[in-house]
């Protein structure tokens, strides 16, 4: 259904202005999808709460929104200048999604499958980019620990193409804990720059899980009590290090392997 909004107190309004913050995401229970290939996967894949249409909104946004509608989805229509102030883009498409947060109890872990391991990564675009990689790469989940950047924040879902609904997300987990309690089946390794090669690796049985720790501290100790060894990426002389995003999606390629 259309509804036509006008007013920056319209209370769905105010609750979409809430969920750039880890806080209004818990607090409401939802996050925010932006543009019309992300909201257009979001109606294949879930069933988004409501959406919110720019007056000013691309061709292809109005015709998710028109989806959406015909399948029983409210969409707010509202001025470009109250649409500029839910987006978080600089130049929106005009049109975004309300969804429910998804929840993935730790229990449900696939049993099998490589998995992603954050500790105290922060950056959004990191976050984002190495959930993107990690469906890319057939990861099973992905593990944010405690301290690690929220991975529902707008930043975060542009940053993973909307990934981080694609495949079961945890996050606020205890890393040392939740390692503990996966056991010796699982091979748990660490991205650093200094560490082995991954081609130098023995072939052995059981899961691998990568560990990518905080840009600016790496791995915590005792996530790092925890490892089997570290592993990085040989470099051309002269440089130091990679960034946390392109050293980990290339070492989540390589260990997939």
């Amino acid at each position: 259904m259309r509804i036509p909004v006008g007013s920056a107190a319209n209370p769905r309004l105010k609750i979409a202005r809430a969920l750039d913050t880890r806080h209004g995401v818990l607090k409401h229970g939802s996050f925010l999808v932006e543009g019309p290939r992300f909201v257009s996967e979001q109606l294949s894949v879930g069933s988004p709460l409501w959406l919110a249409l720019s007056s000013e909104a691309s061709g292809s946004a109005a015709a998710v929104a028109d989806r959406a509608s015909d399948s029983g989805i409210d969409v707010l229509e509202v001025p470009g200048a109250l649409f500029r102030d839910l987006s978080d883009t600089q130049h929106s498409q005009g049109v975004l999604a309300v969804c429910p947060l998804p929840s993935f109890p730790e229990e449900d872990i696939p049993t099998s499958g490589p998995l992603l391991l954050l500790d105290g990564l922060s950056d959004p675009g990191n976050t984002g980019t190495l959930i993107r990689s990690a469906a890319a790469f057939g990861c099973a989940a992905v593990v944010t620990g405690t301290g690690s950047c929220f991975p529902f924040i707008p930043k975060v879902t542009r940053a993973s193409a909307g990934m981080n609904v694609r495949l079961p997300v945890l996050f606020d987990i205890d890393l040392p804990a939740c390692m503990t309690r996966m056991g010796s089946g699982t091979r748990f390794f660490g991205a650093e720059a200094s560490g082995g090669p991954v081609d130098a690796l023995p072939v052995a049985a059981g899961r691998v899980a990568l560990v990518v720790g905080s840009e600016a501290h790496g791995i915590s100790a005792p996530v790092r009590a925890l490892l089997l060894r570290t592993v990085g990426i040989p470099m051309a002389s002269g440089v130091e290090s990679l960034n946390a995003a392109v050293s980990g999606s290339i070492l989540l390629y390589l260990l997939s392997r």
